[in-house]
């Protein structure tokens, strides 16, 4: 019996070292297919309408007309809530939400008489804009919340372009100036 159970463990061993370098095999193959594809014209062609749409997403601005201790506020509660939000922080004149850790980077101005929210920079990677689905979530939940306590929205618009500095891994999109 001890020999069958140790014969199966060292089975089990024998497999799961098999299997992690076969997964490691086919992930760097799957990697090196998908950057051919983004290099050539098919990659752009397939991703250039649903990266469009996430692009106009991203672009996205909420005006809230309150005062910014109340805006802040409901911009904190809310966005805090949602749980691809990593971090709420308040900053010189305004309030920093930062998304999956760092990219999108949303900044709510909290100006005397209004609170302008909106995307500043954001990642670029696989053909697409990183995050566009929970800042649409998280900017839907604000506009929803405003709404409810009479806080007037209106909504606009941002461009984006490529960012000239540097970065590791992902490309880096700002605000177009």
């Amino acid at each position: 019996m001890f020999a069958k159970l140790g014969l199966f463990l060292v089975a089990i061993v024998l497999l799961s070292i098999i299997w992690f370098f076969v997964k490691g095999k086919v992930s760097r193959t799957h990697e090196q297919v998908r950057d051919r594809a983004l290099e050539g014209g098919f990659g752009r062609a397939m991703t250039s309408g649903p990266a469009t749409k996430q692009l106009t997403m991203m672009g996205r601005t909420l005006t809230l007309a309150a005062d910014p201790q109340r805006t802040g506020e409901l911009i904190a509660h809310v966005a805090g809530a949602d749980d691809r939000v990593t971090a709420v922080r308040p900053e010189s004149g305004a309030l920093v939400v930062e998304i999956d850790g760092s990219r999108p980077l949303v900044r709510a101005h909290l100006l005397p008489d209004r609170t302008v929210i909106g995307v500043d920079e954001m990642s670029w990677e696989m053909g697409f804009p990183q995050g566009a689905q929970v800042w649409s979530r998280v900017a839907d939940a604000i506009a929803e919340s405003a709404a409810k306590q009479g806080i007037s929205v209106a909504e606009g618009a941002r461009e984006f372009v490529k960012a000239d500095r540097p970065s590791e891994s992902q490309e880096v999109w700002v605000v177009r100036s």
